[in-house]
């Protein structure tokens, strides 16, 4: 299976690439670091983008499918978070995350879908507090941002289904990822969700087309 890869040198997006790499899947991996862009292998194309450009991102879809003749999977793990209640945000930050976590996914998925095969699959990352508004209070900015998100996969499965393209949306609880461990010191690691975990989700969601599960809870023992 050919698959894109945004955020591939993500916490979230790294532990992707390995795993599917290990399966023997051709990644073409977006990069946000020039740094760590470089050095493509076989089997695997790294290529550093700016997702907030349309254009860009239209550009790079075209180079996968002309590199590997057709991609027919995609993760898009780019994103960022923010806290702060209504009381705290500004319409500025809003609009930040929102072009963070929307516009970085939004800009890749209109031109998949334009040459994406029958049977082709896309993966989404959410965010908890979406599913509660209790939560959801504390974190407004990334929160609505997100919601844009889950709304997007929705679109894409009333619109796309007859073509055989679906589109997940992975919620995880808190990811153990270094600057979260060091946002949140006094909480027990062992409770969140591990990225190799949320990677083995999306490797069996790749592997059972048929199953279309819309929203998928990876959490750990929250």
């Amino acid at each position: 299976m050919n698959i894109l890869i945004s955020g591939a040198d993500g916490n979230l997006g790294s532990a992707v690439v390995q795993k599917l790499k290990s399966e023997g899947h051709k990644i073409y991996g977006l990069f946000g670091k020039k740094e760590n862009a470089k050095n493509s292998e076989e089997g695997f194309k790294k290529e550093l983008i700016d997702l907030t450009n349309p254009k860009a991102a239209s550009d790079v879809v075209d180079a996968a499918n002309k590199a590997y003749g057709e991609i027919n999977g995609a993760v898009l793990t780019v994103g960022g978070y923010a806290g702060g209640g209504i009381k705290d945000v500004t319409i500025d930050d809003i609009h930040g995350q929102i072009k963070l976590n929307f516009d970085t996914a939004f800009n890749l998925v209109k031109p998949l879908l334009e040459k994406m095969p029958k049977g082709s699959q896309l993966f989404l990352i959410g965010a908890k507090p979406v599913l509660s508004a209790n939560e959801l209070k504390n974190v407004v900015s990334y929160g609505l941002a997100k919601q844009l998100v889950f709304s997007l996969a929705d679109i894409i499965n009333a619109d796309f289904s007859e073509h055989g393209i679906s589109a997940h949306v992975i919620v995880p609880s808190i990811i153990d990822t270094p600057p979260n461990r060091e946002a949140m010191a006094d909480m027990n690691f062992d409770d969140w969700v591990k990225p190799e975990q949320i990677a083995e989700t999306i490797s069996f969601y790749l592997q059972h087309p048929e199953l279309r599960a819309g929203v998928i809870k990876a959490y750990g023992k929250m």
